[in-house]
């Protein structure tokens, strides 16, 4: 190896070992202020990853800043933890504003050593590797084995990706009782808590830990933001691709400029959002891409898909039937719109319905009544 090489890889292990011994005295200071003869863990497991982001992170983060100040009601310390079997350097997701501090869970395994009870949340995604991991999970269950009480509650922040009822069932068994909640009022029925056969419960969806910067119609510009997504989510087939699509929108509507939401910071996506006229989304549909937008200020296009469309929307004109009809459709919708008083009067009409499902009050008041254990279906 070169000498050059050589002064790369110490330089490297340095920072890196400076990185972790700063790491680990945040993690240390931020413990010793909030954790103190602890008996009562609310434990958030959540991905790895510093630099991740997603509307399921996002919503998590959400949650577990609320949680943390209904300590009133449930009367537990409340911690973020990597899973059991994963382990990360780093302790805060950092692409976008948020309080969370992460620790890895053999830190929680060595501390918190006279629990009395434990509730865990784990996302949908998570939960079959508690079957399938279940060898090196061993340190794990004999930590919860321990402790008096235990309930788990599975985050179902999309329910395509909810994990096979053997998953599901091995999972509760390790636990005194089980819940799960859901991020969309769509699948938040009985026939759900049926099938899972566990009380039911919906928090509704909020991504933003900050307020949203609004922009009037004055204040906007000439800019469409479109999602990273492949097409996915197609009630009527078709042969389109997303670049074919846009290439024909930037063709017949070139005093506007398209820019994907990709590679950007949450805050410098939401800057975006605030100064875009119009959003697409090509993926599920009422996703954060719709959402934020309309919560920004601007109007939002997508296709409807009845899996997470609630009813209130489904004459919406701004959604399509398939990214055929959107693809016919859209350029005439937009153009349409650009004026000041058809584009509040949409806006302003999908505003009526997101704002009715999507709030960080709703989300607080889901929360309470999950603590007093008031669900929607038990």
């Amino acid at each position: 190896m070169s000498i050059k090489k050589d002064i790369k890889k110490v330089v490297y292990l340095l920072k890196n070992k400076i990185n972790a011994s700063k790491y680990k005295k945040a993690k240390e200071l931020y413990f010793n202020q909030n954790y103190t003869n602890t008996k009562r863990l609310i434990i958030f497991f959540v991905p790895s990853g510093s630099n991740r982001i997603s509307g399921g992170i996002l919503s998590i983060c959400s949650i577990y800043r609320i949680v943390k100040n209904l300590k009133q009601l449930h009367n537990s310390d409340v911690i973020a933890s990597y899973l059991p079997n994963k382990k990360d350097d780093d302790f805060k997701y950092r692409t976008f504003e948020n309080e969370m501090i992460i620790y890895n869970f053999h830190e929680i395994e060595a501390t918190f050593l006279n629990l009395e009870y434990l509730q865990i949340h784990v996302p949908e995604i998570m939960v079959s590797v508690f079957k399938d991991k279940e060898a090196k999970l061993k340190s794990f269950y004999e930590f919860i084995k321990k402790i008096k009480t235990t309930e788990l509650n599975i985050l179902n922040q999309n329910d395509l990706f909810m994990p096979s009822l053997d998953h599901i069932n091995f999972l509760k068994s390790k636990f005194n009782s089980a819940t799960i909640t859901v991020a969309h009022k769509k699948y938040a029925t009985l026939e759900k808590r049926e099938k899972y056969n566990l009380p039911l419960h919906l928090l509704s969806p909020w991504l933003n830990p900050v307020p949203y910067k609004v922009r009037s119609y004055e204040e906007k510009e000439n800019l469409i933001i479109y999602s990273p997504d492949k097409i996915q989510w197609i009630p009527n087939e078709t042969l389109l691709t997303k670049n074919e699509i846009i290439k024909n929108l930037e063709s017949k509507l070139p005093n506007y400029l398209f820019k994907e939401i990709k590679d950007l910071k949450y805050d410098d996506y939401k800057e975006l959002a605030s100064k875009a006229k119009f959003s697409i989304t090509f993926g599920e549909g009422l996703d954060g891409y719709f959402t934020e937008t309309v919560f920004s200020g601007g109007i939002s296009f997508a296709v409807y898909n009845e899996y997470f469309f609630s009813e209130e929307f489904k004459n919406l004109e701004t959604l399509f039937y398939s990214f055929n009809d959107l693809s016919e459709k859209i350029v005439n919708k937009i153009k349409s719109l650009d004026n000041k008083a058809e584009f509040d009067k949409v806006h302003q009409k999908i505003g009526n319905i997101v704002n009715k499902i999507y709030s960080l009050n709703h989300l607080e008041n889901d929360l309470k009544e999950y603590y007093t254990k008031k669900y929607d279906f038990e």
